[in-house]
């Protein structure tokens, strides 16, 4: 009798401690698999902003967003990715930026978020980052939607993406 409590309370301990290392927000391998390859960032558009508004937007603590028209994200299985600026305006400083990236989800949307990853750092000692809901992913589109404070008020920053 003893001997079964023992067993039940050891199969107990072993459950809860696989399932403190399973992931935590209930993404499985095919939800994230979704997300892997290489992107292109085809259109960048606005949710709240009237059409023809002319203003300056910096995104991800880091160049205009038009800088980042037809900028190539590589996102890798294991997390480890980047994107590349190709245009060679003068404020948009061209090069790749590393980035470890992942995806969360709460309740019924999904979160694509992504950390800069440059000079060494480990990603669990990087405070800033950035997430952006997920509008849509297919095999070969994602759509992205962040939100922005503008005159007040918050609107949207769409991103499209193309594989």
């Amino acid at each position: 009798m003893k001997r079964n409590y023992l067993l039940t309370g050891l199969c107990a301990l072993l459950l809860c401690a696989f399932a403190a290392c399973s992931t935590v927000k209930g993404l499985t391998n095919a939800d994230k698999k979704g997300f892997t390859g290489t992107w292109t960032l085809s259109n960048i558009s606005f949710d709240g902003i009237p059409a023809n508004t002319k203003f300056k937007a910096t995104v991800f603590d880091d160049v205009s967003y038009t800088c980042l028209s037809n900028s190539t994200w590589t996102l890798p299985g294991n997390g480890n990715g980047s994107y590349s600026v190709s245009s060679s305006d003068a404020e948009c400083n061209p090069g790749v930026r590393n980035i470890v990236w992942s995806v969360e989800k709460a309740g019924n949307v999904s979160y694509f978020q992504f950390k800069h990853a440059e000079g060494g750092v480990k990603p669990k000692n990087i405070t800033t980052g950035y997430r952006m809901e997920v509008s849509a992913v297919t095999a070969t589109t994602l759509t992205l939607r962040s939100p922005i404070n503008f005159e007040g008020n918050t609107v949207y920053i769409i991103y499209n993406f193309v594989k």
